[in-house]
This record gives C-alpha cells, sequence and structure tokens, in this order.
C-alpha cells in the first residue's frame, strides 16, 4: 500500500474552500503520481480520470505534460503498450527549452521499451520505423533489437538478456498463454518474419525457428491470424502453416529495407561532412567544375 494518506480521497468537494479547475487538476495529477510511483495504477487512474474533468481549463504546460505522461504510465502498467509507446514518443518530441532533455530521452526510451513489447502489427511496424529513424536513438543501448523488429529480422533469445533486466515488474509479466510480455513479442515478431521468408513451413520446423514445441507454435500463429495481424492458414492435417503474403506486402518489405539502407548511407555521408568539412567542400567543388 502507498506510504502516503489521502484525506477523503483527495475529494476537494469536502472542503469549504472552492478550488479552481486548475487547483483541482494540479491536486489529482499529483495524487496520481503519488499512486503511480507505488505502483497503483488503478487508484492512478482513478485520479487521473477526475483530472480530465479540468485539465481542458488549464493552460500550464507543465500540468498538462504532467497529465499526460500519467496517462501514458497507466496505459504501459496495464499492458496497452503500444498506445504507451505512441504517448511516450509524442512527449520526447517537445521543445527542449520546455522539459529537460534528460527527460525527453527518459521519454525515449520509454518508448522504444514499449514499442518492442507491443503486439505485432502494421501499427507497431510503422511506429518502430518513426523510433527507428529518430537520430536520438542511435544512442540507445538497444538499438540493435530495435533495428531487428523495424527490418523484420529474426532475433535470437540471447540478444534479448539485458533487455529484458531493464524491464520493469509489470513488463514481466506471464500473459495467459504461459509466456512473458516480452516472451510473447519475441515469438510474434519472428512469426511475423518468418512469413516474409517463407510462404509455407511445418509447424515442426516453425517450433524449431521459434524455438518453442510446435503446439505452441501453432497457437501463436493462430491468435495472430485469428486478430488480423498475420495473413496466413492452418492445415492441422498436415502440420503445416501457409502463408499468405499479398504482392503489396512483399513489395513494402522490400521498401522498408531499401529505405533503411538509403537512411543509413545518408547518415554516414552526414558523419563525413561533419568530420571531414574541408574535404567534402574540396569534392563539391571538383564535382561542380567538372560538371558538363
Amino acid at each position: 500500500m502507498a506510504t502516503f494518506t489521502l484525506p477523503n480521497h483527495g475529494n476537494t468537494r469536502s472542503s469549504t474552500r472552492q478550488y479552481t479547475d486548475v487547483e483541482k487538476a494540479e491536486k489529482y495529477v499529483k495524487i496520481a503520481e503519488l499512486y503511480l510511483q507505488e505502483d497503483e495504477t488503478v487508484d492512478a487512474e482513478n485520479f487521473i480520470n477526475r483530472a480530465s474533468r479540468f485539465i481542458h481549463n488549464v493552460e500550464d504546460w507543465a500540468l498538462k505534460l504532467r497529465f499526460q505522461v500519467s496517462y501514458a504510465r497507466i496505459l504501459d502498467s496495464k499492458r496497452k503498450f503500444l498506445d504507451a509507446a505512441l504517448r511516450y514518443y509524442e512527449f520526447s518530441q517537445s521543445k527542449p527549452d520546455e522539459v529537460d532533455p534528460d527527460d525527453l530521452l527518459e521519454l525515449l526510451s520509454k518508448a522504444v521499451t514499449c514499442a518492442i513489447l507491443a503486439s505485432a502489427g502494421p501499427q507497431r511496424s510503422r511506429l518502430l520505423g518513426t523510433l527507428y529513424k529518430d537520430e536520438r536513438v542511435k544512442n540507445s543501448e538497444y538499438v540493435a533489437i530495435l533495428e531487428k523488429m523495424y527490418m523484420e529480422q529474426l532475433i535470437r533469445r540471447p540478444e534479448l538478456v539485458q533487455f529484458e533486466k531493464s524491464l520493469l515488474p509489470h513488463q514481466k509479466a506471464v500473459l495467459s498463454n504461459g509466456f512473458t510480455v516480452l516472451e510473447n513479442a519475441f515469438l510474434e515478431h519472428n512469426l511475423l518474419a518468418a512469413s516474409r521468408v517463407y510462404s509455407s513451413i511445418s509447424l515442426e520446423e516453425l517450433g524449431k525457428l521459434l524455438e518453442i514445441e510446435p503446439a505452441n507454435a501453432e497457437r501463436v500463429a493462430a491468435t495472430m491470424i485469428g486478430e488480423d495481424r498475420m495473413k496466413g492458414s492452418i492445415d492441422q492435417h498436415l502440420g503445416f502453416l501457409e502463408f499468405e503474403n499479398t504482392e503489396d506486402e512483399v513489395l513494402a518489405a522490400f521498401d522498408t529495407r531499401i529505405s533503411s539502407l538509403c537512411f543509413n548511407v545518408n547518415q554516414c555521408a552526414e558523419l563525413i561532412e561533419q568530420q571531414y568539412p574541408d574535404i567534402v567542400c574540396s569534392l563539391a567543388a571538383t564535382a561542380m567544375a567538372t560538371a558538363p
């Protein structure tokens, strides 16, 4: 239980004093933040919902951000990782003169973590692309995992060891299918990655590829197909998974790889220009002089 006391459960209406909407919002947000410090998500959400009735009348940008970040943390705690990641990333783009730069990087780190943990699907793929192309992410210790997920490449379990150590308790929860949140994200990602390589695969081989039992591999695939996050069908009689990649999806995957390659080439060019400006100027002058 939280180590603080909340007289009248933060009910401003029980006091004879008349509180402004801004004061009510600030009080409810503060109480929600205290509950979040103690991992009391249900109570925190209750007070964030109360604050939401007044926050639209608040002009204080910092208070609005505290409200929004608290809401994102609640989504994170409820394992709504995609929604949380989208909000964390949005807030990480705030102006440095409005928020401490270190706080912005922390929000960006939370966005990366939640994006990696989110269920595989088109929305997550778009977010991974946005994060991967953000210059600030290049300094993240988990950029290699993010890159593989964005590029739809297979990830092996040893690559996740350090990342798993950084997770919060609720991010290590065991889901109803028996896998942890990270294991489930890892399996779904690798299944999508396999769909880009195979047109069909036996459940036996799929189990080996995912490093789980064939029956579990079938369940993961069935869930993703049932939720329309992957196109395919399962032939239980023959024990095969058939992927249904359309030509558009194949081209989209190819475009993703080309886009990533161009992005990395541009980065290299920018680094060369920063470190060797004289050489770049000389080459540019030579090119202009020899141009027809």
